[in-house]
């Protein structure tokens, strides 16, 4: 039975693009770099917030991809320090997937998946970009952009129903939110949010909006 455990955090804000995002260690706040995220053995991982959701670490790490970050590499520093490189990975321009940098692979496809992109020699860099025609292609030395690829896990290769089953684990059911009610200022009437913003009190008449 699994007894180690990733915990996501699954509300909306807390993607990137299609990342998920894992509790960093030590309450460092939220990661999407498996090797930065914290693991919870069983009992912990399921003492958590109801949208906190438990992902069992063999499930995930098999799963993983390879992504880079555009936040942390530049073309002119990559091309400082490797001068010499013999082998690049080839971009696609202005496209990304979250922060990730998006690759070219050797059927033509393109994905943020580095461990799928082609590596192409020195010596055929121009023949591969001239097979992307007018939307241009970014060269990298595959040496700097390998020091900055990390594991990290997206959304549509995983499935928590999969991943939970045998555990025994079962996700809280999420719970409603409750409508907000305020009183009329004119009359002391209940209207609701949204009736504040659509309408006037239709006991009597008088505008609620904020």
């Amino acid at each position: 039975m699994d007894d180690q455990f990733y915990l996501q955090d699954s509300r909306s804000h807390a993607y990137v693009g299609d990342g998920l995002s894992f509790w960093g260690f030590g309450g460092s706040g939220y990661v999407t770099d498996l090797a930065k995220a914290q693991v919870f053995t069983r009992e912990g991982a399921c003492d958590h917030r109801d949208t906190d959701i438990p992902w069992p670490k063999a499930y995930i790490d098999a799963r993983a991809r390879v992504g880079v970050d555009c936040q942390y590499v530049t073309l002119s520093e990559a091309l400082g320090r490797h001068p010499e490189a013999a082998e690049f990975y080839i971009q696609k321009p202005q496209c990304w997937n979250g922060n990730n940098l998006i690759w070219l692979c050797e059927d033509g496809v393109f994905t943020s998946d580095l461990s799928k992109a082609v590596v192409v020699p020195k010596a055929h860099t121009i023949t591969w970009i001239g097979k992307l025609g007018s939307t241009g292609a970014i060269v990298w030395p595959k040496p700097y952009i390998d020091k900055f690829a990390r594991r990290l896990v997206e959304r549509d290769d995983v499935n928590i129903k999969e991943a939970l089953r045998g555990t025994g684990i079962k996700l809280p059911k999420p719970k409603k939110s409750k409508m907000m009610m305020f009183n009329c200022e004119g009359c002391g009437r209940f209207i609701s949010d949204a009736q504040r913003y659509r309408e006037d009190c239709r006991n009597c008449g008088t505008s609620n909006t904020p």
